[in-house]
């Protein structure tokens, strides 16, 4: 990877005299310094450009904010939106095809069998992921110098740059669809403090119970919210348990209010509860494990009920993904938490059509599996910049490896199913047209506790308002 150092080494006392310059101008003149954005967004190399340059172009912007500070901010929002570009062109399952014909891609999470370990220093098959792998080495390298000093994370500097890739993310990353990549970055940097998971995990619940966000976004907030609780080691089982018990809490509540109300019969009102149920039931999926190792972990996961949710007139499990629901339904009855199989039969006899009105006049469809099921945080398959991630990441583990999950006769019986599914080729983005509803006019409760590592959740539940919400708890 030192040839990323010396790919502008020729042109290196060019480089310095430009930056000489420059400085020079922003000092005599500081209005100067506004005039850059627009040309250096104007001039980015396009993605089909060498490697090479966009390499030199890239490491030569972040090498202007040492004196261009102020402009960092958009700075960042220039480089992360041209790295997107080329991100939605190299999807991971583009990328896999390219490195292994090998590889089984229907597989259920077939991504986690992939080698990660083997060659990453390579050059990637795939044309513009080897172009973003070699950006997000630089990114990467940028947050770690700016971020540590002397092997220690510098509180304050990290805490401002995390700030601006916050800001970054809400206003290119969330309404992005199908980025793969460029979101690690906020992964990365969270993990050198837990006030930065915290504030970002607090985002995307602002995000969701926000009733002026649209429906898209929000959805897309869950699931970055439950993606980042899957897959940062991080993030202490402790807290995932209480993070976790926040929204079964809101999905006891929803349910509970729903039970009492008439018109349930429209799937198109109750969104944020599916998105939620589906969030918890993949956490679970991916936590099981370090739940089942703590002396009352299975006990909690008892004390949620979750039975009475997926059991209630609103049946989330209709509406998540197949994946998703037989792995869980596996789980489930390993551990004697809920009985998942005989709602599964029941939904598959009496499955939607393949559309359904989205309204009370019948004049709108959408696909019978309307979730926005989207996994941003899934398997990093870029092979150089892999090892800023790779010890901070959770993989999945096949529960049958797991020695503390009892083990159920009729596993195998479930094996053939969970195979057939697969979570990333089971993804879809769908709009919510008529998805308004008279209690949006209230006001928002925010959520004002931060997801910090404690061990006692709040006792009051905060959630928004948005279709189909009422607050059970005054």
């Amino acid at each position: 990877m030192s040839y990323l150092h010396e790919i502008s080494a020729s042109r290196l006392p060019l480089h310095d005299f430009a930056h000489e310059t420059l400085q020079h101008i922003v000092l005599i003149v500081p209005l100067a310094s506004t005039l850059l954005c627009p040309i250096a967004e104007q001039h980015f190399p396009f993605m089909t450009k060498e490697t090479n340059t966009q390499i030199i172009y890239v490491k030569n912007l972040l090498r202007s904010l040492s004196y261009l500070s102020i402009q960092r901010l958009r700075f960042l929002e220039i480089i992360l939106s041209k790295l997107l570009r080329s991100d939605v062109h190299a999807s991971r399952q583009d990328i896999i095809r390219e490195e292994s014909s090998n590889i089984e891609a229907e597989l259920v999470f077939s991504l986690e069998q992939l080698d990660t370990n083997d060659n990453n220093t390579k050059g990637m098959k795939h044309d513009q992921a080897d172009k973003l792998d070699c950006l997000m080495l630089v990114m990467f390298e940028y947050i770690t110098s700016t971020c540590i000093e002397n092997g220690t994370v510098n509180y304050e500097q990290s805490k401002s740059l995390f700030r601006d890739l916050l800001s970054v993310f809400n206003r290119i990353l969330l309404p992005t669809h199908d980025s793969s990549h460029v979101q690690f970055l906020l992964f990365y940097i969270c993990s050198f403090h837990t006030d930065f998971s915290d504030e970002f995990m607090n985002n995307c619940w602002r995000t969701f119970v926000s009733p002026s966000v649209s429906m898209t976004f929000r959805q897309a907030s869950i699931c970055y919210l439950c993606s980042l609780i899957a897959r940062a080691k991080y993030i202490i089982i402790r807290s995932v348990l209480n993070i976790t018990q926040l929204m079964v809490d809101w999905l006891h509540a929803y349910v509970s209010t729903t039970e009492t109300t008439s018109g349930n019969s429209n799937p198109n009102r109750h969104l944020p509860f599916y998105a939620i149920c589906q969030a918890v039931l993949y956490i679970f999926i991916y936590r099981h494990q370090e739940i089942a190792r703590l002396h009352d972990g299975i006990d909690i996961v008892l004390k949620w009920r979750i039975g009475r949710i997926l059991s209630s007139e609103l049946n989330p499990l209709k509406y998540s993904l197949p994946a998703i629901t037989h792995r869980f339904a596996q789980l489930s009855r390993n551990y004697q938490i809920a009985f998942c199989y005989s709602i599964i039969e029941t939904n598959n006899r009496y499955s939607l059509p393949e559309t359904f009105a989205t309204n009370d006049n019948q004049n709108g469809y959408l696909p019978s599996n309307i979730l926005y099921s989207y996994f941003p945080f899934d398997p990093y398959v870029l092979k150089r910049s892999l090892i800023y991630i790779q010890s901070l990441y959770n993989d999945y583990k096949d529960e049958n490896d797991d020695s503390n999950m009892p083990k159920d006769s009729d596993d195998n019986d479930q094996q053939d199913i969970d195979d057939s599914d697969d979570v990333l080729t089971s993804m879809m983005m769908s709009t919510t047209p008529g998805s308004s509803d008279s209690l949006d006019h209230l006001p928002m409760t925010t959520i004002s506790t931060s997801f910090k590592n404690s061990r006692n959740p709040p006792s009051v539940l905060p959630f928004g308002r948005s279709p189909g919400f009422r607050n059970a708890i005054n």
